[in-house]
C-alpha cells in the first residue's frame, strides 16, 4: 500500500513489460493499457498517480488521447516518443503533456522523470498566495484568477509555486530546473523550460496589461506582480 501507482499506455507488449518490470523494480505499482479507448475507462474507475503515454499507438496517437485525459484528469503524463523535432516535442506540451523522453531512452533518466513529477504532483502546503488576480491555493494544488479555476499541469503548478515563493527575486534556470525537474537539471533542456514558461504565461493571462513572469535575459525569470502570502 502506498506505492505510487503507473498507467503504461503502450501498444508495445514487449516495450510495456520491460517498463513494467524496471517500475515495479524500483518501488511502484504499474498497470499496462494497449488500447487507447480503455485508458479514459481505467482513469475513472481506478487511482492513478501518473501516466507514462507513447505517442504512436497506432489506432489514436497520444497527442489526441492526451487531450482527451485532461478533460478528466489533471495527473502528470510523461510522454514517450521517437520523435525529437521541435515541433513534436512543443505539441506534446500544448496538449497537456508534463515531460517528455525519447527512445531509445535511459532507464536511470526514465526513473528521475518519473520521480520528479510524481514529487511535484504531492507537494502540498496549507498556504494561499495571492498575486494581482490570482489566488493560489497551494495545499488543494489549485489556482484561480478571480472565481475561475484554472487549469494546471503539475508541472505548471510547481513552475508558478517556485516563482511565487521565490518573489520578488530573480530565479536562474538552473535553481528552477533543480526545483521543478530533478536535484541537477542534468535531463531536463532549455526547451523544456521556455515552452513550459510560456504555455503557463498563456493561462495566467495578464494583470494590468503586464504579464505575472518575466523573462530576465541571460539569467532566468521573475515573478512581477506583487505578492502577498
Amino acid at each position: 500500500m502506498g506505492e505510487p501507482r503507473i498507467l503504461i499506455v503502450e501498444d508495445d507488449e514487449a516495450v510495456a513489460q520491460g517498463l513494467a518490470d524496471i517500475l515495479n523494480g524500483s518501488g511502484y505499482q504499474t498497470e499496462w493499457c494497449e488500447k487507447s479507448q480503455k485508458v479514459l475507462e481505467i482513469l475513472k474507475k481506478q487511482q492513478m498517480d501518473l501516466i507514462l503515454l507513447d505517442v504512436n499507438l497506432g489506432e489514436e496517437n497520444g497527442y489526441d488521447l492526451c487531450k482527451k485525459i485532461r478533460e478528466i484528469s489533471d495527473l502528470p503524463v510523461l510522454f514517450l516518443t521517437a520523435y525529437q523535432s521541435e515541433m513534436d516535442v512543443v505539441r506534446g506540451f500544448k496538449v497537456g503533456g508534463d515531460d517528455y523522453v525519447t527512445k531509445p531512452f535511459r532507464m536511470q533518466e526514465l526513473l528521475v522523470r518519473v520521480q520528479a513529477l510524481l514529487r511535484r504532483a504531492k507537494r502540498s502546503a496549507g498556504l494561499k498566495i495571492i498575486s494581482g488576480e490570482l489566488i493560489y491555493d497551494m495545499g488543494k494544488h489549485q489556482v484561480y484568477r478571480g472565481q475561475a479555476l484554472l487549469g494546471l499541469t503539475p508541472i505548471e503548478l510547481q513552475l508558478l509555486q517556485s516563482l511565487l515563493l521565490g518573489w520578488p527575486h530573480t530565479l536562474s534556470r538552473e535553481r528552477i530546473f533543480s526545483e521543478v525537474w530533478d536535484k541537477d537539471g542534468s535531463y531536463v533542456d532549455e526547451n523544456t523550460l521556455s515552452v513550459n514558461i510560456s504555455r503557463l504565461r498563456d493561462k495566467l493571462g495578464t494583470f494590468h496589461g503586464d504579464v505575472y513572469i518575466e523573462t530576465v535575459r541571460g539569467i532566468g525569470y521573475r515573478w512581477a506582480v506583487h505578492v502577498q502570502r
